[in-house]
């Protein structure tokens, strides 16, 4: 019995590092899903500029850039900070309500968000502390 519970002692910090991964993994899967409606609305509107003005804001906000950077302060639980930035934790709770954002922002119209409209589930995200 003390065996197992040794074992079982040694084990557990790979198996909390473990879930701690996948939660980031997926954090940032969903992270890039909505950066990725973001993306495709400004793709729209771009048309009508100039194409020199067109590669200049496509390499900054439609590729990514600007958006994926607003999640770069986020980590979660038990996720060491990628840099020395204040960092906003996300608990499991906030990740199964980034899942709802992101599935909600895939169904949202650009000219919603064009509006500064943006789904309710993805309120919680948008605020800037």
């Amino acid at each position: 019995m003390k065996k197992i519970f040794f074992i079982s002692l040694f084990f557990l910090p790979f198996l909390i590092t473990s879930q701690t991964l996948k939660d980031a993994k997926e954090f940032q899967a969903l992270s890039k899903k909505m950066c990725a409606k973001s993306s495709e609305c400004m793709k729209e509107k771009l048309k009508d500029l100039p194409a020199d003005q067109r590669k200049m804001i496509e390499s900054q906000f439609v590729n990514g850039n600007v958006c994926e950077s607003r999640y770069k302060n986020y980590v979660v639980e038990g996720q060491k900070p990628a840099n020395n930035q204040p960092t906003k934790k996300l608990t499991k709770q906030d990740l199964e309500d980034m899942k709802k954002c992101a599935k909600d922002m895939a169904a949202f119209s650009c000219a919603d968000l064009e509006e500064g409209k943006v789904p309710e589930s993805c309120e919680k995200f948008q605020e800037e502390d």
